[in-house]
């Protein structure tokens, strides 16, 4: 007993050692591993902001091409030539001012204007305003020298004018002489910057001066980076750029390098609006269609709260650790008494399943037995079932006899008549009259053959298979052998609804319980009414619906629920045996279908069967 304690006890006072040697060098790992950590997250950083430079630059190119193919095209306009060459037609300049104020709503432009070669305005489309451009002369605008030059002119700049920022397309004019004029579409800088906010980084272009002429934070607009080199200021001041502004330095100043010194840091304000630095690293690109340098500002916050939320995790993973470790020791202590029960339980256990399997192998022996007797009993059914349908199908030819009697004997009368008249006729010589008599013997021959064979298809046993059934097939067959109960009675049989319609099912079956329904049907009718029997077929989804009425006293409210039972009638004794509707129940069930009895609207009864349409798939049951 002293051997087990001695070795709980040393192995208790080794774990406090091993995991504080586990911390220590957990500690160690992570102070290595936070160097490489930030300069990863660092470069991550800068490859996003990269991004965002390469895409920031091809949605600038992309908004400034959108609107440099105006100019040119208004350039060409005949209106536009004819109004230069006529400088003083007002109608011309009039019909121009409309043309450039429409032309400039179309685009989306800020104003349309054209100038003629000394730089003065002749049309603008902002003709009716009290700003209009129309009389003012901006020959000093670099836009116009470039586009006499025949270059495509561009500018950034205030409107000397209207004194907002905008962006200036020139275009010449060319008549059979030469340039005549320049066409000048100003375009808005606002909606770029409000695309330039949504983007995940701060983004400003400066001009070849050192200006912030566009950017998404409102704080860094026409502003200075640095100095304004003199040559540059002379430029300004020349073409009136930016005409009044303060162009004041901007609140961007360097705050180190990253990446041994590869990227540059800078500390400038936050695009909220609230006047907060933050340290970013300033990504660049120039932009050669437009002489501007791109800017992207990637916040290095990220960085700081990637290595903050690397530095909780590590230390929630040493504790995690150190927590784990005591627990592993507590639960080596609990195993090893868990162990020695266990092993008791498993005895135990074994005994039981093997007390249990005993019990499941007399249970599955009885099982067996049962489904096997199951199987007997619903074989017996099948056949008992089949045996039943083809007594029914006897009975109901017994029930046809007198008809048939009189089908078979009324044509039997006629062939002897007609035979005899032909004979008396070829004797005569009257051949054309024999031959029409002979005819009408074929015809009634026909006749007796196509009875005879739906006689025959009845009687017979059917097969198991279910498959395509023609419905109308169907219906003509078995009203074909009810006809001459249906003339007896004087019967008015209507068929309905859709044709050419198949359900999955057997041919004969079907046929035996329609006939059972209409027959049922004529039964149904008091003596004292003519029968009025509706047949109504239609399709409804993946089912056909056959419904059969009659003008009868319908079904009484006590015999609905039992209408199917095996020997239950409401007719008279002696005239039917109660089978005739639960087999036709059981033949539609077979089919996969649904019957049932009711009540119609005017109160005789209404029998609905719904049957599968063919091609909905194939099964087997009893045919």
């Amino acid at each position: 007993m002293r051997q087990p304690v001695r070795e709980g006890r040393s192995e208790t006072g080794v774990l406090p050692v091993l995991a504080a040697a586990a911390a220590i060098a957990f500690v160690v790992l992570a102070w290595i591993g936070y160097e490489a950590l930030a300069r990863e997250f660092e470069a991550e950083l800068v490859e996003d902001g990269t991004r965002s430079l390469d895409r920031t630059a091809d949605m600038a190119r992309v908004w400034f091409e959108r609107y440099s193919a105006l100019a040119p095209i208004y350039a060409r306009d005949p209106r536009v030539t004819a109004a230069l060459e006529a400088p003083g037609d007002a109608a011309l300049a009039r019909t121009l001012n409309r043309e450039l104020e429409a032309w400039n709503g179309l685009a989306g432009t800020t104003d349309t204007y054209v100038m003629n070669r000394d730089g003065t305005t002749i049309a603008a489309s902002n003709w009716e305003e009290a700003h209009s451009f129309v009389g003012r002369n901006f020959a000093f605008r670099p836009y116009f020298r470039d586009a006499l030059e025949g270059r495509l002119g561009r500018f950034f700049g205030l409107g000397t004018t209207s004194g907002l920022r905008g962006y200036y397309f020139g275009a010449p004019v060319r008549d059979a002489r030469g340039i005549i004029g320049v066409v000048v579409v100003k375009i808005a800088i606002t909606p770029l910057e409000e695309d330039l906010r949504l983007g995940p980084h701060q983004a400003f272009f400066t001009d070849e001066a050192g200006i912030i002429v566009v950017a998404g934070t409102p704080a860094l607009r026409l502003k200075r980076l640095g100095e304004i080199a003199e040559a540059e200021r002379a430029r300004i001041v020349e073409t009136r750029q930016f005409d009044g502004a303060t162009l004041g330095p901007a609140p961007v100043a360097a705050a180190g390098s990253w990446l041994d010194g590869t990227q540059q840091l800078v500390r400038a304000p936050d695009d909220s609006g609230s006047g907060t630095a933050h340290r970013y690293v300033d990504l660049s690109r120039r932009i050669e269609t437009l002489d501007w340098t791109l800017h992207v500002l990637a916040d290095t916050a990220v960085v700081n709260r990637r290595m903050t939320s690397a530095l909780l995790t590590g230390g929630a993973g040493a504790l995690a650790l150190l927590t784990l470790a005591s627990l592993l020791w507590q639960r080596r202590q609990r195993l090893v008494e868990r162990l020695r029960h266990r092993e008791r339980d498993r005895l135990a256990l074994e005994r039981r399943v093997a007390q249990r399997t005993a019990e499941l192998t007399a249970a599955n022996a009885r099982l067996e037995a049962e489904v096997a007797e199951r199987r007997n009993a619903e074989e017996s059914l099948r056949r008992t079932q089949s045996e039943l349908v083809q007594a029914g199908k006897l009975a109901a030819l017994g029930q046809m006899s007198a008809a048939l009697s009189h089908e078979f004997n009324q044509p039997l009368t006629a062939i002897r008549t007609y035979s005899e008249n032909a004979i008396a006729f070829y004797e005569a010589g009257a051949g054309q009259k024999a031959a029409e008599n002979l005819a009408r013997v074929l015809r009634l021959t026909e006749r007796m053959a196509q009875l005879s064979k739906h006689l025959t298809r009845f009687a017979r046993r059917s097969q198991d298979d279910v498959t395509p059934v023609d419905l109308d097939a169907v219906l003509s067959d078995a009203l074909g052998l009810l006809k001459g109960r249906i003339e007896r009675a004087e019967a008015e049989v209507r068929r309905e609804g859709d044709a050419g319609l198949a359900v999955l099912g057997g041919a004969v079956r079907l046929q035996h319980v329609v006939m059972n329904l209409v027959g049922n049907a004529l039964d149904a009718v008091p003596a004292d009414r003519t029968p009025q029997i509706r047949i109504a077929l239609r399709r409804d989804g993946g089912e056909i619906e056959i419904a059969v009425e009659d003008n009868g006293t319908g079904i009484a409210p006590e015999a609905l629920p039992r209408i199917f039972d095996p020997f239950f009638t409401t007719k008279e004794v002696g005239k039917g045996l109660g089978l005739g509707l639960s087999i036709s129940f059981n033949i539609v069930k077979d089919f996969g279908g649904t019957m049932r009895a009711e009540n119609g609207a005017d109160g005789g009864a209404r029998f609905v069967i719904r049957l599968p349409a063919a091609g909905t798939g194939t099964r087997e049951a009893a045919e």
